[in-house]
């Protein structure tokens, strides 16, 4: 997302930002006010098989070619188990490109279990078990998973940690802080709204310079994919796959992973600044897509979940800029899939709460997410400070 520019070139050139947060996290505001005392520090990492996913800088990713994900996607969803459906990797390449983070870097067995919402009476960490899914049922429509519920996320990548706090930690204490915050939410919704912790993971991530698959993006390889939805089904947490775009078509690019959104617990969000068009190059042209755009999205989703018999869907916006969607007055509400539009902007707190405002207000704002850069907001909300905005978030991001 926007602040990840500024980070990403932090990341390679100086040392990378560690976290001093708390070993168990006070009440509210515990998030901010423990990551504002941060320490710059080389980073170390605990002892881990060789194959752990922080693997050190350069970072070798697949580089997908187009012509190849289809047939794999494709094989993925006739696959006869649903289990194997959900592991098949949505893109293929024999050939790896060595790929470090450009100056815009924001730029296991997979199982279905569904969890459940435990009853509001007991206690605040078990009712993050959270969340939200009902079991599958052959009506048409399901509850919207932000029907009872807010939902904390956070954002980032294991490639580095100026990608955003996710990759801040080994992915085990990222999930394990992840819920601590959520329980702050918890704590302050009381009986009345449930909570869903949630991890928004960079998957297609725009590059300055040309790839070989011609989109100006590199995939993170399925391993890394598979690890961190193994990580949601240990911890109880949702996944939403992030995608950038660059050259490809909006749609396209979330057939691409349909394989794993066959899984209840994976969600997408389309970053509309990165989606160059076939001709442009990211972070040079402005990026932008279009209200049909999100509904293309929107059915390419209700697809997969109506043939799969699966939960609701949530399809995140991140949306910086006014112009960023063009048209949006022409998004639709589709049956099982909720549009969140995440207000994505940072600096000055009074500009970002009148920014929240104005795209609070948008049709196509379903429902809606406010993002916290704790390092380069002035004056990071806190949590009460962020439940008492009118109107009240949906999804909160941390990043």
């Amino acid at each position: 997302m926007l602040c990840c520019a500024l980070i990403g070139v932090l990341s390679i050139f100086a040392p990378v930002f560690r976290f001093a947060w708390p070993q168990h996290h006070p009440p509210a505001p515990a998030l901010v006010a423990a990551t504002r005392s941060a320490a710059l520090a080389t980073p170390t990492i605990a002892a881990e098989p060789a194959d752990h996913l922080l693997v050190p800088s350069p970072i070798v990713l697949l580089d997908h070619a187009v012509e190849d994900d289809a047939p794999a996607a494709a094989a993925a969803a006739n696959a006869s188990d649903p289990g194997a459906a959900a592991n098949a990797a949505p893109g293929a390449s024999d050939a790896a490109a060595s790929a470090t983070p450009t100056s815009r870097p924001d730029s296991a067995a997979v199982s279905s279990v569904t969890p459940t919402v435990v009853p509001s009476s007991t206690a605040p960490a078990d009712r993050l078990r959270a969340a939200y899914l009902q079991p599958p049922t052959a009506t048409p429509e399901r509850e919207s998973p932000l029907a009872k519920n807010q939902m904390v996320v956070f954002y980032g990548s294991p490639i580095s940690p100026g990608l955003g706090i996710l990759g801040a930690f080994s992915p085990d204490e990222a999930a394990k802080r992840l819920r601590d915050e959520a329980s702050v939410y918890d704590g302050l919704n009381g009986d009345g709204r449930g909570v869903i912790a949630a991890v928004d993971l960079i998957y297609a991530q725009v590059q300055s310079e040309p790839t070989q698959n011609g989109l100006y993006l590199r995939y993170l390889p399925d391993g890394v994919v598979r690890r961190y939805i193994a990580l949601a089904e240990k911890f109880d947490l949702q996944l939403i796959l992030d995608l950038q775009i660059g050259r490809a078509d909006v749609a396209d690019e979330v057939r691409k992973i349909a394989p794993y959104l066959k899984n209840p617990r994976v969600h997408v969000a389309i970053d509309p600044e990165y989606a160059v068009g076939p001709e442009g190059v990211p972070l040079e042209t402005p990026g932008t897509i279009t209200g049909d755009d999100i509904n293309a999205v929107q059915q390419v989703v209700a697809d997969i979940v109506e043939r799969n018999n699966l939960p609701s869907k949530l399809v995140f916006v991140h949306q910086y800029l006014e112009e960023t969607i063009i048209d949006g007055e022409a998004t639709k509400q589709m049956p099982n899939v909720d549009v969140v539009l995440n207000m994505d902007g940072f600096g000055d707190q009074q500009e970002k709460l009148k920014k929240y405002r104005h795209f609070a207000a948008r049709p196509y704002a379903h429902h809606r997410g406010f993002n916290i850069f704790l390092h380069l907001d002035d004056a990071p909300l806190t949590e009460n400070q962020i439940q008492q905005l009118s109107p009240q978030p949906d999804v909160i991001f941390y990043q």
